[in-house]
């Protein structure tokens, strides 16, 4: 059974704060596989970079990744590809019924609490990462399928780093890979 660490998220654009969560959770635990999910359709969040630069972004995060992590990176693209327009949840309830792969979801504590009220599944397993101005509520039932770890002391977000880009501060290269920051650039990004 190939043990994999799922990293589902908008990454728009993946920054080093993304990163620094997979580090994390790696130094912690161990895994054969990263595999790195950028989101297509969500209900929580209306996304509005188109599906190829997104695409692009995430090879290049992937592409850095492999420079920091000692274990294979894999860009699942299924979500950028899905002409249906199939939700995340969709997306990722696929990818879990994979034959002869145990998944552990990394997440943040907000997106957790976001996806808590729609779990189902009680054997799905998760690392969360806590993150500032959040927390679990005082009725959550901790169990062995749900670590926490506390997360990165990087405070980047993407809705920032966007804001940066937008109101031409070029101190967001900062935050980002030098691949990712070339391709905003050059592609004008996140300017309107």
């Amino acid at each position: 059974m190939k043990t994999i660490l799922l990293f589902p998220g908008a990454f728009n654009p993946p920054h080093y704060g993304h990163a620094e969560t997979i580090k994390i959770a790696l130094e912690k635990s161990s895994f054969d596989e990263l595999w790195v999910v950028p989101s297509g359709k969500r209900d929580d969040k209306n996304i509005t970079t188109n599906y190829e630069d997104r695409r692009a972004l995430g090879e290049f995060f992937v592409e850095y990744l492999e420079s920091e992590v000692d274990i294979p990176v894999k860009l699942i693209t299924a979500e950028l590809d899905n002409i249906d327009g199939k939700f995340t949840r969709e997306i990722l309830k696929e990818i879990k019924l994979q034959p002869d792969v145990e998944i552990t979801q990394l997440i943040g504590l907000d997106g957790f609490l976001h996806l808590q009220r729609k779990l189902t599944d009680t054997e799905e397993k998760f690392i969360v990462m806590n993150r500032q101005g959040y927390e679990f509520p005082k009725n959550f039932s901790h169990n062995d399928n749900v670590v926490i770890f506390e997360g990165t002391k990087k405070s980047i977000s993407s809705t920032q780093i966007r804001n940066m880009v937008k109101n031409h501060d070029d101190s967001y290269k900062k935050l980002v890979p030098e691949k990712i920051a070339s391709y905003i650039e050059s592609k004008k990004l996140y300017l309107f």
